[in-house]
């Protein structure tokens, strides 16, 4: 992996107190960004993600796919915050940090004495951010939750026939990103200002704030005096047409042609079989396609042909020819291996993991001209970078730091030694 070039967030310091997916999601992305990130773990067992699957053994150590990915570039800190002198050291980092992050549920914070009130003291510029499932105020703001609660809470589970579990945890990221967007706002009124503040994300808000037609079109025909129920969604879109997953002899395909001006073409590669959606009235414009009413009849026709072909991959190649906007479905193994799009925009980047070896990792989707997003390091190992982050940051020396060692203050792994005496003899060699 080349060193980048300094990133956009370069000169900026994160405190991250998260966990698991929805925290640790954002505080990656600063740190894909060029912020410093430092990753405060829980004493001796690490933050939850370290013992989520899937969990290798190489070379006597054990890590988890999804700690190094959700935390790669950032610098593992694990400071015994039950301690008088862990908790000075807690808050001598956030007088010099920018930002706070923390994903735990409420309450947690203030039982550390780390809430924003308190932290507020200690830096009055902060920018403080909690991501929680439902947010800090609310009849629900009391109840724990997980991506999944967010998922049925906000609709989400509701609006899809039948109900599922998303694959990918779509609370957690999407509330993660709306974090970023907010501590940028907050950091740019900073600038201006010198004001800092607290940013509270709810995962439910975030989801429910999402919902493209459904919520909408009950919205509108309620204020029309006609209210609607929204239908349900599943491989194929209720109102929408063509718009949706279409199965075909060995797979799926992905159409989606929304336009009058790719309509007649995509009528016309269908063959004369299909010719009566050339006059059919509810085939008429695009306005009669995407109707509740008469989407599941072009679903049906569109469905038909494409079984009618020998694959997949003809469907595809076909529709590409007419310039209909399609896709076969890709499955997970596919794109980390030999997909052209993925490759040529690098989101498959391979990292030197320690103790792995070479390891695939997501590139970054977030593309710059000047001052790229990129991996920045590899996932850390508990508690690697105490000796970094309390020199560099706090100023504290050798002898300050192995006491707290001594006083059960600080801890890292055992693989933390061996890497630094790979590391040593590496550069001796050099």
């Amino acid at each position: 992996m080349e060193k980048l070039k300094e990133g956009p967030l370069a000169g900026l310091k994160v405190l991250d107190f998260t966990w698991v997916l929805a925290g640790p999601h954002a505080t990656k992305t600063l740190a894909d960004l060029g912020a410093r990130v430092i990753k405060v773990e829980q004493y001796k067992a690490g933050a939850n993600e370290r013992w989520l699957p899937l969990r290798i053994t190489k070379n006597d150590v054990t890590q988890s796919s999804y700690t190094i990915t959700v935390n790669r570039g950032k610098r593992s800190v694990c400071i015994n915050m039950k301690t008088p002198k862990g908790m000075k050291l807690i808050h001598e980092l956030v007088k010099k940090c920018d930002v706070l992050i923390e994903n735990f549920a409420p309450g947690v914070m203030d039982r550390l004495k780390l809430d924003y009130e308190s932290v507020k003291k200690l830096n009055k510029s902060i920018i403080y951010c909690s991501i929680s499932c439902f947010g800090h105020w609310g009849p629900y703001s009391h109840k724990p939750g997980y991506d999944m609660i967010a998922q049925g809470a906000s609709g989400w589970t509701g609006q899809s026939e039948p109900p599922i579990i998303a694959p990918v945890s779509i609370g957690d990221t999407t509330a993660s990103m709306h974090a970023c967007t907010a501590i940028l706002a907050a950091l740019h009124h900073r600038t201006k200002t010198g004001v800092g503040q607290n940013i509270d994300i709810s995962m439910m808000d975030c989801l429910f704030s999402l919902h493209e037609n459904t919520l909408p079109w009950f919205m509108i025909s309620e204020a029309a005096g006609n209210p609607i129920k929204p239908a349900k969604i599943g491989q194929k879109h209720p109102g929408y047409a063509p718009y949706g997953i279409y199965k075909g002899k060995d797979g799926f395909i992905c159409i989606a042609c929304l336009t009058e001006a790719r309509w007649m073409p995509l009528v016309e590669l269908m063959g004369e079989k299909y010719a009566w959606l050339k006059t059919d009235p509810r085939a008429a414009t695009v306005s009669t396609r995407c109707s509740t009413d008469n989407a599941p009849m072009i679903h049906e026709a569109l469905e038909e042909w494409v079984m009618s072909l020998s694959s997949v991959d003809e469907a595809e190649r076909l529709l590409e020819k007419a310039e209909v906007p399609c896709l076969r479905v890709r499955d997970i193994i596919e794109l980390a291996t030999v997909d052209p799009q993925i490759k040529a925009r690098e989101m498959i980047v391979t990292v030197d993991q320690p103790f792995l070896g070479p390891m695939k990792m997501y590139g970054s989707p977030l593309k710059f001209s000047e001052t790229p997003s990129g991996i920045r390091g590899a996932g850390p190992l508990l508690g690697q970078h105490n000796d970094e982050v309390l020199t560099d940051v706090l100023g504290l020396n050798k002898e300050e730091i192995k006491a707290l060692y001594g006083e059960d203050v600080l801890y890292h792994e055992p693989a933390v030694d061996r890497l630094k005496k790979e590391e040593n003899a590496l550069s001796h060699q050099g």
